[in-house]
């Protein structure tokens, strides 16, 4: 029997229009609290895979939680384990549909969601805004994108560093003044709109205390700037087959926040 899928798209449309659904992830706990679907009309269950998994082998009964009188979508990390399980449940004559493509792509599509839904909302107020954006995370870790992102909306954090030696080898145009960009927290989504407001390209060696203070990392010390910069230039260099050395070429770019998530224009 062939189940039934949905995609994320169709899922985001259902609870916008306050369907009653029921969630089933089939993630280990840990993973569940971590992050979850959820919403004011669903009805979200956290139910192992290895407790379906036990009704395939015959060392299980009916999971007690799952209603028999609910469709019950369900997901994991990237739908295959949820496929399995959605199989399982389908044979025990429940009524099942499939997420297509999991948390992961479920965190896509709300991320690009998220993008667009900002970048409307910010040319309301702003007829004047470029056609053209760019949407990105700082750092490489949603813990480090997280961080800095919080930085950022607090007003702390008005400058970034990069890397100008990617820029060659990955034919990117660096930033300009004027260039409006958005960031991203650790999972994808759109918080604030910012724009470019000055860029200097200067060796690593040469960074100066002020563009140190204006990143707003640990102490905003330079001292503190060049020890985890160093790091991170590291292992950029080392995934392009590149050595660090402190006369590298660093983009220094200062910027302004012109529109937050839930707020008005603010610059």
């Amino acid at each position: 029997m062939t189940v039934k899928k949905i995609t994320p798209e169709e899922l985001s449309r259902k609870m916008n229009a306050q369907e009653d659904l029921v969630l089933v992830d089939v993630r280990a706990a840990e993973k569940y609290v971590d992050f979850h679907i959820s919403g004011t009309s669903i009805k979200g269950l956290n139910i192992p895979k290895t407790e379906i998994f036990k009704l395939e082998d015959g060392t299980g009964q009916n999971v007690s939680e799952l209603p028999r009188n609910k469709e019950l979508i369900i997901t994991c990390t990237t739908g295959n384990s949820a496929a399995k399980c959605a199989n399982i449940l389908t044979e025990k004559e429940y009524d099942v549909v499939l997420l297509e493509g999991g948390i992961t792509a479920w965190k896509e599509y709300m991320g690009k969601a998220s993008i667009a839904q900002m970048w409307e909302e910010f040319k309301i107020g702003a007829p004047n805004a470029p056609e053209s954006y760019e949407a990105w995370a700082f750092g490489d870790s949603k813990e480090m994108a997280d961080e800095l992102a919080g930085l950022v909306l607090s007003g702390k954090k008005t400058g970034t560093s990069s890397n100008y030696l990617l820029y060659e080898l990955e034919s990117e145009t660096l930033p300009h003044v004027g260039l409006h960009n958005i960031i991203l927290d650790g999972e994808g989504q759109a918080v604030a709109v910012v724009e470019t407001t000055s860029v200097e390209v200067v060796r690593f060696d040469e960074v100066t205390e002020e563009h140190a203070h204006s990143e707003g990392e640990g102490d905003c010390s330079l001292r503190y700037w060049r020890e985890v910069h160093q790091d991170f230039f590291e292992r950029e260099l080392e995934s392009v087959k590149q050595h660090f050395h402190d006369k590298i070429p660093v983009v220094c770019e200062r910027f302004k926040v012109v529109f937050k998530k839930n707020s008005s224009i603010v610059a």
